[in-house]
């Protein structure tokens, strides 16, 4: 929100098309909405919620449109569109504008399938990349594809070439130039990692301790489409399982959609009415997390509000004073939560914002005013006590 107002539709254009790895993890597809919503609605938060909420159901469509495309019934197509889009598992992807790259990463990833399904090869592809450019993630589309096509499709496995290629080069390029050497964007190829990831995945399938293992247990079913949508589900979950230091929820949405399409696939081998008895034994459960969950994030969600608006209000106060020393900050909030924050509210990019008592903050006192703030949260109200250090006091 701080700098994707200011970049041009020539920059998105380019990046777009460019076939190399960005350094600066620069995602076209999710900047672009921060660069519409953002010159459009400012700070004003709740219209950035409603495309959220557009392309969470349009993804619920895909997946209706792909299990009918694998001859799933219609009814049985609804009860894994009812579980993807009401489960509260990856609540995070249409609630948080953060994740808008998880979500449109899903949207053009199921797009490309459905695209592939019907062998629009090369809409497929186009759906494919402007998926990776949305998140990374996208990266083990073809795989994903390959297994469609070895047991769904007609095993015309030379139309992936262009797919692998792609894949091949962007998963080369990120680990040759990945610029994070050991924090928590560093991959772990190790059982410890395995150790923390594992059972983080595992419960966020349906919110309780290993309920993932019911996915793997749906493979025993003798069904091909079970086994796409089980594998895909775990194809898309791979690369996430060596990120220790990157647990998210919303990371789980793109495996979550492939694991709707399984259990509509496994829908079809039981009566309608053990599907409808699931799904109303499920949805208690589901709205007893989705309440807790929703609680937690509104709670964090209402102390991050009430800190911008008073940086905010303090700052139309003192637009001279541009750069920031603070003590304390929103639950959750990171260092450069503040820095953006403190840019958005200036309209300004590269002010300098530091922690108190840092070295940069002694030395940037005795240059210039400073804004000094020290934010407080008593569980209900929030207080930014800010004072105006000039140099040489």
């Amino acid at each position: 929100m701080a700098w994707t107002p200011a970049l041009t539709m020539k920059l998105y254009a380019v990046d777009f098309v460019k076939p190399t790895f960005d350094v600066d993890n620069f995602r076209p597809t999710g900047h672009l909405y921060y660069t519409l919503m953002g010159r459009a609605f400012g700070l004003d938060f709740p219209p950035y919620i409603t495309p959220l909420f557009f392309f969470h159901l349009l993804n619920g469509l895909l997946i209706y449109l792909l299990a009918r495309k694998l001859n799933i019934g219609a009814w049985q197509a609804l009860a894994g569109v009812a579980f993807f889009t009401l489960s509260a598992s990856a609540f995070d992807a249409y609630w948080k504008p953060m994740y808008v790259f998880d979500l449109l990463c899903c949207t053009f990833s199921l797009a490309s399938l459905l695209l592939f399904a019907y062998e629009r090869w090369v809409l497929s592809f186009i759906a494919f990349w402007v998926a990776y450019k949305a998140k990374e993630l996208a990266v083990m589309l073809p795989a994903v594809l390959f297994v469609y096509e070895y047991w769904l499709g007609r095993k015309r496995f030379l139309v992936l070439i262009p797919f692998f290629a792609t894949s091949l080069s962007f998963g080369i390029q990120g680990i040759l130039q990945n610029p994070n050497k050991d924090n928590e964007y560093t991959f772990r190829f190790t059982l410890a990692a395995l150790g923390i990831t594992l059972p983080y995945y595992a419960e966020r399938f349906l919110l309780f301790p290993f309920s993932g293992l019911a996915l793997l247990l749906l493979a025993l079913i003798r069904d091909r489409r079970v086994w796409f949508g089980v594998a895909a589900s775990l194809l898309f979950l791979f690369t996430l399982l060596f990120l220790p230091g990157r647990l998210f929820e919303a990371y789980t949405y793109l495996p979550l959609s492939c694991a709707a399409i399984a259990l509509a696939a496994a829908a079809t081998h039981v009566r309608p009415l053990w599907v409808c008895a699931a799904l109303l034994l499920w949805l208690p459960w589901n709205l007893r997390d989705l309440h807790r969950e929703s609680s937690t994030k509104l709670a964090l969600d209402d102390e991050a509000a009430a800190f911008v608006d008073q940086l905010q209000a303090w700052s139309v106060k003192h637009p001279e004073v541009t750069a920031l020393i603070y003590a304390g900050a929103p639950s959750g909030y990171h260092h450069w939560g503040v820095d953006g924050a403190w840019n958005v509210v200036h309209q300004k990019l590269g002010l300098p914002v530091f922690t108190f008592n840092s070295p940069e903050s002694m030395k940037l006192m005795t240059t210039q005013p400073v804004a000094i703030g020290n934010w407080t949260w008593s569980g209900a109200a929030g207080a930014l006590s800010i004072q105006i250090h000039l140099p040489g006091q």
